[in-house]
């Protein structure tokens, strides 16, 4: 498999760099097809609904590539229920930049944004991005929304490429704290960003729809609540790749009729694992290198060894009222654990380890992201102060050019080690 993707990338990046509108067609019909394929002939050892998630994930990539004119560039914290009420479909940075990766076709677009003077420094994802859009295989989007939390390449991205495809660019500034104050002026911006959103594009916001949407974001929430206690007590025999689909799921899908499915299948398949919590238990905090065939092979189907879930699955779990759609939005953003100090993050971080049964914490430190870099020896700290042995990891979520691999195992293993030796 591994041999079939090198090649599918060696010829993808000759397109690129001869045709890129060709090229674009290629991603967008092998996104479709594994995803079919993923769907009805997968790993056998996956649950259903992971296949079914694979699927979903995997045409919410080649959709607006292949339909930009209804697509909004957004970051991954954007709220996407109204674009849904509106019938246009998201792309994020880090969902474009871990399909790139795994289609081993990467290399080309980082080059690309760095020949442009995007600096080494950049967070991958959005240096990704930039280089997509610099090579012709990102079309141009009908205009680009995005917040202020957390990532400050966003920043710098975003307001790039508005420029570059000369669209209409909407930033939401999120203060910290989940005051009165704060929500109202959450919520102003959001009804500014729907109507900025219906005059940008010609689409209408249907109240109605929206309401839908905000039942099943709820509900979706809720089902994911379930989720994580059943995989509390359960070992599900599977590969990384899927908690960076959950973080689709949690994200821009949120309150889509399929994601819903997606968390009431997994509840099914959940509750037919036996209740066992053999081996090692690890949190994973930030993104993954899930491509990363190294990283892959101590992690994917192991009996021993298990990543239970991932910080950015649950980073927005709050509750949702679907009569005040744009107060209970706010809310989710301003009380999000990316927001604020990296202490509220810790905190949370720390309560689902206790939930879930964790033996240790992984601490990934993706390159170029200031805020994930600037907290690990806080978090370092306070988690192992708690009694949950970690390790933090320097890697890249993205650039398989940035990776130190047998230091990465060697350290990997070493952790796995003193995990066994202390449960």
């Amino acid at each position: 498999m591994k041999d079939l993707v090198k090649k599918f990338g060696e010829f993808t990046t000759e397109e690129i760099r001869r045709k890129p509108r060709r090229a674009r067609k290629i991603l967008i019909g092998a996104f479709r097809g594994f995803g079919v394929v993923t769907r009805y002939a997968g790993n056998k050892e996956d649950l259903p609904a992971r296949k079914y998630l694979m699927y979903l994930c995997n045409e919410a990539m080649a959709g607006p590539l292949a339909h930009p004119d209804g697509t909004v560039i957004v970051s991954i914290f954007t709220p996407c229920e109204f674009l849904q009420a509106m019938g246009l479909k998201p792309v994020f940075p880090e969902g474009l930049g871990c399909y790139m990766t795994a289609s081993a076709c990467e290399n080309v677009f980082l080059e690309k944004a760095e020949e442009c003077g995007v600096p080494e420094t950049l967070c991958s994802y959005h240096k990704m991005l930039i280089g997509m859009a610099e090579t012709g295989v990102l079309p141009k989007p009908a205009c680009i929304v995005n917040t202020s939390m957390a990532c400050d390449a966003n920043q710098l991205s975003f307001r790039y490429l508005a420029e570059y495809f000369h669209v209409p660019h909407f930033l939401l500034d999120v203060p910290t704290g989940c005051s009165k104050t704060n929500v109202d002026y959450m919520a102003s911006q959001l009804h500014d960003m729907v109507d900025f959103l219906q005059e940008t594009t010609g689409r209408y916001m249907d109240p109605e729809k929206l309401a839908g949407i905000m039942n099943r974001a709820a509900e979706t929430i809720g089902n994911y609540r379930k989720i994580l206690a059943l995989k509390a007590v359960k070992h599900e025999k599977t590969k990384i790749t899927y908690h960076m689909l959950d973080i689709f799921a949690t994200h821009v899908l949120l309150g889509s009729e399929e994601v819903l499915q997606y968390t009431e299948r997994m509840i099914r398949d959940l509750k037919k694992l036996p209740e066992s919590t053999p081996g090692v238990r690890i949190m994973w905090v930030h993104t993954m290198p899930y491509w990363q065939k190294s990283v892959a092979d101590i992690f994917n189907y192991n009996d021993k060894i298990e990543v239970v879930s991932c910080d950015m699955i649950y980073d927005g779990f709050t509750e949702l009222d679907p009569a005040k759609p744009y107060e209970s939005l706010s809310r989710q953003m301003l009380k999000n654990h990316f927001n604020g100090s990296g202490q509220r993050r810790i905190d949370r971080v720390l309560e689902y380890s206790r939930k879930m049964n964790i033996d240790g914490i992984l601490y990934f430190c993706h390159w170029g992201c200031k805020q994930t870099l600037g907290c690990g020896p806080m978090a370092k700290a306070a988690f192992e102060q708690a009694g949950f042995p970690t390790l933090t990891l320097d890697g890249d979520g993205c650039d398989s050019r940035n990776i130190q691999e047998g230091q990465m195992v060697t350290r990997i293993g070493a952790f796995i080690e003193q995990l066994e030796a202390l449960k």
